[in-house]
């Protein structure tokens, strides 16, 4: 084996014993969090150093330069290892030091801010980076700036100090919630797919929707979505299921774009789908202090409104195609796939009773993992599967925890100076108190800012730093926060950066551009579902069953009819003033309103007449 082969086992092994030790200390509480976390994030770094060399992707590096790169990545590893390591064994006597640190305890700040931000570069990549040095920036120039921005400045010893030696910085909310729930459902997911659930998945999905008009997109959506609720990651779950259905859509005479599209849009929507959701799911729980089971419920109906609108796109696109389903005699029969896989569906239904039955995420998903590895013996998963399975939950955490590190920079900036506040009154003022106006400068932070970092870290920033705006506005606070956690998801498939439209074209062998707009436009419907569930928390079950009920239905409509308009069909082509009264029907639908529901249905009563009108009309004419 080669020295750098060497590393990056070392590193998969670093990082595979950082998830297992989450594993087995924190569901039982063996060690307090305090020193958890620092153990964990020591083992992170470590493997970020091992495993993403210096100058690994630089071709031009000679001999002499990549020996000098891993002499740095060596002193990397080891001080990694120091910093965390003072901090694991000192904690409780840093704890009772605070606002006395020794001069060994700034030095430890300061090496690990400048660790976690390199960690952070050689994972993601610089957009986070230069959000945390401005932030830190910012921390030390305060009283330089003008207007409401200026403060009274901190030190380099202050600011690291605040960001290492407390748990408002690094070792914040984000890295905690990730030790406390995210990498045990991670975790459990990865162990889900080792026994075979994502092949089940994929064969429920096509016994269900494969026979339907354009079924192998429809499949191809429900089954992104049930694979998307255990692993919420769009560009993994483009890469788990768009390598079995891309190759199947273009087969069955969807272009390559167009297939590459609806995978990467039905990929997309697994972080708003319980009940894993990414990360940002249990950051919303612990910021909002509600019960994560509130959180995964209120999901539900958005999640279905992003789903109907894909499967509507793939509904009347495949009518105006001429794109049929699957003959019956190639499709898996639904009882035969139910009987061989239901212990996938009791698993997963498992873990979603415990959340509703009030047990906490980390008690809920400790038990999912315990059943999942009974599972796993009993199906005879090999020891080869469950390690490859453990590496990538391993690199998935580990990117998560480096980034969520990277966050807790900026909140703790934020702590520090009030820039918090500040920004919510400009915010406020910018807007000129309209809401409407507030929520569009949110949007387009939440889109921008999602284009070149993950959902959790956009989540955690907007959540810090535009929800006391919302709150002054009035908004309901758990409509505020999926509202820019919506519009977070949805950047990675919002052009120009639409990085799962890119992974999904990689494998389509399509256009990158062609790609992205057009999941674009198959999405567009669910970018007006935010603002609705802002002016009707209902869609959220807030409110009475019957508001909810309603809620759900007239919404349900108006994303179908929003849709139709998109693809200039409903029974037929759409006349240009027809496309015009949907999407004016459609917004009044989805608005919730008893007046504006029957201003719609009207609506749409005479675009429906008028189009069969016509057709009998050509009927008679051909006759």
């Amino acid at each position: 084996m080669t020295f750098s082969g060497a590393r990056n086992t070392l590193g998969d092994v670093v990082w595979i014993a950082s998830i297992l030790y989450v594993v087995a200390v924190q569901p039982l509480y063996l060690r307090p969090i305090e020193q958890t976390l620092p153990i964990v994030l020591g083992l992170v770094l470590v493997g970020v150093f091992l495993k993403r060399p210096l100058f690994g992707k630089r071709k031009n590096a000679g001999p002499a330069l990549r020996r000098v790169g891993d002499v740095v990545d060596g002193a990397l590893v080891l001080a990694s290892a120091l910093a965390t390591g003072f901090v694991a064994t000192q904690y409780a006597a840093i704890i009772f030091r605070q606002g006395a640190f020794t001069q060994a305890d700034l030095v430890v700040s300061v090496i690990t801010v400048v660790l976690v931000l390199e960690a952070i570069r050689r994972t993601v990549g610089w957009p986070l980076v230069v959000v945390c040095f401005v932030f830190l920036a910012y921390a030390l120039s305060g009283p330089y700036l003008a207007g409401p921005f200026l403060h009274r400045g901190y030190s380099v010893a202050r600011t690291s100090q605040q960001l290492t030696l407390s748990y408002g910085g690094i070792y914040g909310i984000p890295l905690q919630v990730m030790l406390r729930y995210v990498i045990l459902f991670i975790v459990f997911g990865a162990i889900l797919q080792a026994s075979g659930a994502a092949d089940f998945l994929v064969k429920f999905a096509q016994s269900i929707a494969g026979r339907y008009s354009g079924g192998l997109g429809k499949v191809a959506v429900l089954a992104s979505g049930l694979i998307g609720s255990i692993s919420g990651s769009a560009a993994g779950n483009v890469a788990t299921t768009g390598s079995v259905t891309i190759p199947a859509m273009k087969r069955a005479g969807y272009p390559p774009h167009v297939a590459a599209a609806i995978e990467s849009v039905a990929s997309t929507g697994g972080q708003l789908m319980p009940p894993v959701m990414g990360a940002a799911a249990f950051l919303m729980a612990e910021y909002l202090g509600i019960p994560y089971a509130r959180v995964a419920l209120a999901a539900i109906i958005p999640a279905i409104f992003y789903y109907l609108a894909a499967m509507v796109f793939i509904d009347l696109y495949a009518r105006k195609n001429g794109i049929r389903g699957l003959p019956r005699h190639e499709l898996p029969p639904v009882l035969r796939t139910i009987r061989e896989g239901w212990p996938y569906l009791i698993l997963l239904a498992l873990v979603y009773g415990l959340l509703i039955a009030g047990f906490s995420p980390t008690r809920a998903a400790f038990i999912g993992i315990i059943a999942a590895s009974a599972l796993a013996l009993v199906r005879r998963v090999g020891l080869r599967t469950t390690l490859q399975v453990l590496r990538t939950a391993a690199a998935s955490s580990a990117v998560l925890c480096a980034v969520t590190a990277g966050a807790g920079i900026v909140v703790g900036v934020v702590q520090l100076t009030g820039l918090g506040a500040t920004l919510a009154g400009a915010l406020v003022d910018a807007s000129f108190g309209n809401v409407v106006v507030l929520l569009l400068l949110v949007m387009v932070a939440s889109i921008v800012m999602g284009m070149g970092m993950p959902t959790t870290v956009v989540y955690v920033l907007l959540a810090t730093l535009v929800a006391p705006a919302l709150r002054i506005m009035g908004i309901e606070p758990l409509s505020a926060h999926f509202f820019f956690l919506y519009f977070g998801v949805l950047a990675a498939i919002t052009p120009p950066v639409a990085l799962a439209s890119y992974a999904a074209a990689s494998i389509a062998e399509s256009p990158l551009d062609k790609t992205a707009w057009r999941a674009f436009t198959m999405a567009l419907p669910s970018f007006i579902v935010p603002f609705f569930f802002v002016f009707n928390p209902a869609l959220l079950l807030i409110g009475t069953p019957l508001e909810v009920v309603h809620a759900a239905i007239t919404g349900a409509v108006g994303i179908f009819l929003f849709s139709a308009a998109i693809i200039n069909h409903l029974a037929g082509p759409l006349r240009p003033w027809m496309r015009a009264l949907l999407l004016g029907a459609a917004i009044l639908l989805i608005e919730g309103g008893w007046v504006t529901d029957l201003t719609g249905l009207v609506v749409l009563a005479i675009v429906v007449f008028v189009q069969r009108r016509a057709h009998t009309a050509a009927g008679v004419t051909h006759g």
